[in-house]
């Protein structure tokens, strides 16, 4: 189904119910912001590591119409922005930073001890007469490649994801797992690329590229042998190319010389901590300590800091692969009352498909998908209940990905319990842990170049793949129980400021406002002439 035929009919859903006002109280309508700023500590950090650089960036941010801006308090990795009594201080931070525009060293070597990034910005952007709404990601807890945050501090508290792979078999008994098929190389990472992928491999020069035809190399390239890149290779339609970096590139150099045998194995599976498939560590959102933990640091900046409102980010599960921990499968079991008898292969089977492997659902799927939507929104339920009490005039507000029919990757149903979305997966569990009357309002990621559905449509992409198509969308699945706010990834319009103010244009008339991310974008890609003013 063409999705502008998917939104028609999420339009025309009946509710299961009438729906009663929020348990949370009404939407603030009048707190809802019609263009917000995300200020990103990471691709920020030097520039508000100063109140001088926090007071250039809110001049700017103020003469651009922006009337709240979202200063993460606590970021991807665990580490906070604040002055907290117990969680890790970006100023102790071993991780560096060397993307464009702003690159430093571990902030544990330069970062002004006693400084309170957020402090400081709430009294700025006070001072300017604008409010500021502080994020928290809540089960990002790690950074991977360091073994650095809490989710290290604490390894007891990592979600355990249930993955599979392949192997590229050599001769002699030799093989290296997969990392995937038609996907990003890593580090030290095997990727299999087919023409599906393109002309050529999407990689760069950093590793060693293996032709395969027919079950036999038939080309070996190590782009990063001489002084001049030779390529990437052409993927042939009749095999494929095997695409290696630093240890994986190292066995291709050893395994697979011209003309050597090579297939591919068996699905095989593995239980694995989230650190050790994901440059981020995610925590269990059913452990006890975590939420716990989580709520404490909510709870610290609603009780030392004058923020207007609080936002919830990453309050999900990574992705369907987790979380397959003992606990959370316990606290399943006691949610459909009875133990699961093949675990996990009830809850879905991996399967060979072409060179890689796909998902089978076995009979409690649909289940899972609902219990884990489950506990999103009793964790947004429990914020929603603190927020109230500790700091009653804030707000509550959440950060999503507008990308909802593939959104029980991320277990988190952000819609309205009482509409009932026309996808396969979806049952009645998850439908009824809609946790968008809990917010005051929501924020959906329209992370999309196309702003008209036209414009997808010339791209021979669904409506979905669009900023409008996406708004409409959220906009059915929330069902009018809290305002919608579209967020835009400013980067995508890089070199095409024009198109930056129709995305905002298109996202402030379909939904109640537009969110900027973020700050560093705006900068480095001299968009904010192409913000239009109120």
């Amino acid at each position: 189904m063409r999705l502008l035929g998917t939104i028609a009919l999420l339009v025309a859903l009946p509710l299961v119910s009438a729906p009663p006002l929020s348990a949370a109280g009404p939407p603030r309508r009048d707190l809802v912001p019609r263009l917000a700023l995300w200020m990103e500590p990471g691709a920020n950090l030097t520039l508000l590591s100063t109140r001088q650089g926090v007071a250039r960036a809110l001049d700017r941010a103020r003469a651009a119409g922006v009337d709240v801006v979202m200063p993460e308090a606590k970021n991807a990795w665990g580490y906070v922005t604040y002055l907290s009594s117990f969680a890790p201080s970006i100023a102790d931070s071993p991780i560096p930073h060397s993307d464009p525009g702003d690159s430093y060293p571990p902030p544990a070597q330069w970062y002004p001890r006693g400084y309170d990034m957020l402090a400081t910005i709430v009294a700025e952007a006070h001072a300017r007469g604008m409010r500021v709404d502080a994020a928290v990601n809540t089960f990002g807890e790690g950074f991977s490649p360091l073994r650095a945050g809490p989710a290290f501090t604490h390894p007891e508290w990592q979600a355990l994801a249930y993955l599979a792979t392949r192997r590229v078999l050599a001769p002699n008994d030799q093989s290296y797992a997969l990392t995937g098929v038609n996907v990003p190389r890593d580090p030290d990472a095997l990727v299999l690329y087919t023409a599906a992928a393109g002309d050529r491999a999407p990689t760069s020069r950093w590793g060693v590229e293996v032709t395969v035809r027919g079950g036999t190399v038939a080309a070996v390239v190590d782009r990063s042998a001489g002084p001049q890149d030779p390529g990437a290779p052409a993927i042939p339609r009749d095999g494929y190319v095997l695409s290696g970096h630093g240890a994986a590139a190292a066995w291709l150099r050893s395994a697979l010389p011209l003309g050597a045998a090579v297939s591919i194995g068996p699905v095989e599976t593995r239980m694995a901590p989230s650190s050790s498939h994901s440059i981020f560590a995610f925590v269990s959102p059913t452990n006890p300590a975590v939420w716990n933990y989580e709520l404490a640091a909510v709870n610290e900046i609603l009780s030392r800091y004058d923020v207007d409102g609080i936002i919830l980010d990453r309050t999900r599960y990574q992705d369907v692969s987790e979380d397959f921990s003992p606990g959370a499968r316990a606290a399943f079991e006691r949610f459909i009352g009875h133990p699961v008898e093949h675990w996990p292969d009830d809850i879905y089977t991996y399967v060979p498909r072409g060179y890689w492997v796909a998902r089978r659902p076995g009979p409690l799927y649909r289940e899972w998908l609902g219990y884990r939507a489950h506990t999103i929104m009793a964790y947004t339920r429990a914020v929603a209940h603190l927020v109230r009490t500790v700091r009653p005039a804030a707000t509550l507000s959440m950060y999503v990905g507008a990308w909802y029919p593939v959104y029980y990757e991320e277990g988190s149903n952000w819609g309205s319990p009482h509409v009932h979305p026309p996808y396969d997966w979806i049952g009645e569990t998850w439908v009824r842990s809609g946790l968008a009357p809990w917010l005051d309002f929501l924020m959906i990621g329209l992370y999309y170049r196309p702003v008209t559905i036209w414009d997808a449509y010339r791209r021979h992409d669904h409506a979905e793949i669009s900023v409008q198509g996406a708004a409409m969308l959220g906009l059915s699945v929330v069902g009018g129980d809290t305002p919608v706010v579209g967020a835009l990834l400013t980067p995508l319009y890089a070199g095409d400021p024009a198109r930056l103010t129709q995305a905002v244009r298109m996202s402030q008339g379909l939904t109640r406002g537009a969110m900027l991310f973020d700050l560093v974008y705006l900068d480095a890609d001299h968009l904010w002439g192409a913000v239009p003013k109120p």
